[in-house]
């Protein structure tokens, strides 16, 4: 016989404490416990929102916030999970303010390893599941109820009760608590009673001093009645309706999707999630966040047809079932409609944003036969689809999960690295072709992780753009090359990427000023790397930013130049002083011939535009000689130099300068490239 199965949500981020509760609930316990490990409050929020626990366990102290803080935030959402704190300090100190912020019991730390621990979740789950079933026997009785204290005051009602006393407070007269309770009725809903109910009241006595107020309709007339079913059927739709979208919520969508699965149909089950959305949200703020929602709501909605089921469940998060025949085929796919209705960019507060979404496919029964399965391999599947480039749509199959759990493992970790400052950043060299001479590098983001070693910058970074971390990213870099960079005696200038998301972001400006005074980094020592991205969705706030940051000091650059939609015109809008062309470009230049035609016409244009050009990627010394013919500026890439650590700089700057053939320039030595 199998075991029932608990599901725990456990915050802490400590592991050792996660596997010794894990062993324990094992060891003790004739039920089976799953155990989903949440490292940090904010990533516990942002689980609630997907998926419901029977109980959670969290951390006293875990940086920015407590267990406590944890505990009312989940309760401001309305949750009712039950919650027990664990902590290490004296319990004297935290079960009140534990209790007072919704915790069902508290635990110390000491207490984990033991029978405690399995106790304290049984009771916990116990005691929840009893008060549900007497919140909802109290609600759906028919008879009106009030419990009241000794002096009067209402502690416990159900919604007859409340209905009735509103349309008759002179019932409640004896008890002048409740009367002035029941009176808070505007005089709107008053003018609107045409018609009193008449009843009789009933009050039972209690031991304890308290009081049972029951009240009995004994009226003819049902108008008052009527009206109040049909609040009740307002309130209900309201309930089960996202008030911003006018969309089914988690609520209507649960109950669709159990019905749906008892009828036994055939369906699929759509998870969609909008890229971006949160970089957009934090930029522009929330109303901005708020508008472009309820304008993918109408699109998402456009897209559906009779059968097809749109529900907003949370967040950027929206979920679609749409019915098929037996043979799992469906002639018009749901998804391909919703990615149709995104092709052309969307129009906010004047902004132009090209939006997109990841959504992920799991089919009933095909790949489930469970709400809880299907919503699960959903996710997976959708999970699976952010980290695919191009269109991103994934349908569920048993070999992604592995894959999933990968990624979110990775994300966790990335999340930590750069929240503990754990990435490095490397340095690669730049050359001026005409002198030969070091005059800069390019400083690139690197991380290497403590379990899986060095991981590949264009997982890493897509991972950040994917769950909005890449500003944070982007932030850190920029600190670490201008705190390293500052040692360097070499008067040498660094250059460092700058994201459109930091560029979209109103306080890119203050944020440069602040680390280059925090750092004391010369400003004239700083170029900041652009890709043409930036100038396509907001030209007049990109160029608003880029201005800015020229007027600092700090030195601009079109990245990856050639790659992208630039126009004449933004090159002469914009404040560059230099163009990098692609690397891609100066790699396979020696086999395609046209390729030459194309890096002399970058150089050309920059050129008549007084800008500096820089060649990426160059590898061989056939390219240098190629360039230098050209009239490139300057050179980065592997044949001159990798990049390289903090130190492995160092060194490379100070065995460049002391080389044979070397020149004076300045206060300075430097070794001439051939």
């Amino acid at each position: 016989m199998l075991k029932p199965v608990k599901s725990i949500l456990m915050v802490d981020d400590d592991p050792d404490d996660v596997f010794i509760i894990r062993d324990a609930l094992s060891d003790i316990s004739d039920e089976e416990y799953k155990i989903t490990i949440a490292n940090d409050p904010l990533v516990a929020l942002k689980i609630l929102e997907r998926k419901s626990f029977d109980v959670i366990l969290t951390d006293y102290r875990m940086g920015a916030l407590t267990g406590i803080d944890l505990i009312k935030q989940i309760r401001s959402k309305g949750l009712s999970t039950p919650i027990i704190l664990l902590t290490g300090v004296s319990q004297r100190e935290l079960d009140d303010k534990a209790l007072a912020a919704g915790a069902s019991d508290y635990l110390s730390k000491a207490d984990i390893n033991g029978p405690l621990i399995e106790r304290a979740i049984r009771y916990a789950i116990a005691n929840a599941r009893r008060q549900e079933l007497f919140s909802s026997v109290l609600s759906n009785v028919k008879a009106a109820i009030c419990v009241v204290d000794t002096v009067g005051t209402p502690q416990i009602w159900n919604p007859e009760f409340l209905a009735i006393a509103k349309l008759n407070s002179a019932l409640l007269e004896s008890h002048d608590a409740v009367a002035e309770f029941a009176t808070q009725v505007s005089e709107a809903e008053q003018s609107s009673l045409v018609e009193k109910t008449k009843h009789e009241k009933k009050v039972t006595h209690l031991p304890d001093g308290r009081s049972v107020i029951m009240l009995h309709d004994i009226s003819e007339h049902l108008s008052a009645l009527r009206q109040r079913e049909l609040a009740e059927e307002k309130a209900a739709h309201q309930a089960k309706t996202c008030s911003m979208t006018g969309l089914p919520n988690r609520l209507a969508f649960t109950e669709k999707l159990e019905e749906t699965i008892r009828s036994g149909k055939n369906f699929s089950l759509l998870n969609i999630d909008l890229d971006k959305f949160k970089s957009y949200n934090d930029i522009y703020g929330h109303p901005f966040g708020d508008a472009l929602l309820v304008k993918l709501s109408a699109l998402f909605q456009n897209a559906c047809t009779q059968g097809d089921y749109l529900a907003r469940i949370g967040g950027d998060e929206f979920i679609a079932l749409q019915l098929h025949d037996a043979d799992d085929e469906r002639s018009k796919k749901l998804e391909d409609r919703i990615l149709a209705q995104l092709d052309n960019n969307i129009m906010i507060d004047d902004r132009r944003l090209n939006m997109s979404v990841s959504i992920g496919v799991a089919s009933f029964p095909k790949h489930a036969q469970t709400a809880q399965d299907l919503l699960s391999y959903s996710d997976i599947a959708m999970y699976r689809a952010k980290a695919k480039d191009g269109l991103r749509v994934e349908y569920y199959d048993s070999g992604l999960d592995e894959a999933v759990r990968e990624q979110r493992r990775l994300t966790n970790d990335l999340q930590s690295a750069i929240r503990e400052e754990q990435l490095d950043v490397f340095f690669q060299p730049q050359f001026d072709l005409s002198s030969g001479n070091l005059i800069g590098c390019e400083a690139l983001a690197r991380w290497i992780h403590p379990e899986d070693g060095p991981i590949r910058p264009d997982i890493f970074i897509k991972i950040a753009e994917d769950c909005g971390l890449i500003e944070d990213l982007g932030k850190l870099i920029l600190r670490k090359a201008c705190q390293l960079g500052r040692e360097w005696k070499a008067d040498i200038k660094v250059a460092v990427n700058i994201s459109a998301v930091q560029v979209r972001h109103t306080d890119l400006v203050k944020d440069i000023q602040t680390i280059l005074l925090e750092t004391g980094f010369p400003a004239r020592r700083l170029e900041l790397e652009i890709t043409e991205t930036v100038l396509i969705e907001d030209f007049e706030h990109a160029l608003h930013v880029l201005r800015g940051i020229k007027n600092l000091g700090v030195g601009l650059a079109m990245d990856d130049f050639g790659t992208g939609f630039s126009s004449l015109s933004s090159l002469i809008s914009f404040p560059f002083d230099k163009l990098k062309i692609d690397r891609s470009f100066i790699m396979d230049m020696d086999k395609r011939e046209q390729l030459k035609s194309v890096i002399r016409t970058c150089i050309g244009l920059g050129q008549n535009l007084n800008l500096r050009i820089v060649a990426e990627g160059v590898e061989q010394e056939s390219h240098i000689d190629f360039l230098r013919s050209e009239g490139c500026d300057e050179m980065q890439g592997y044949f001159c130099g990798k990049p390289m650590p903090q130190a492995l700089f160092m060194d490379f700057m100070m065995n460049y300068a002391l080389d044979r053939g070397s020149v004076q320039d300045g206060d300075r030595t430097v070794k001439k490239v051939a």
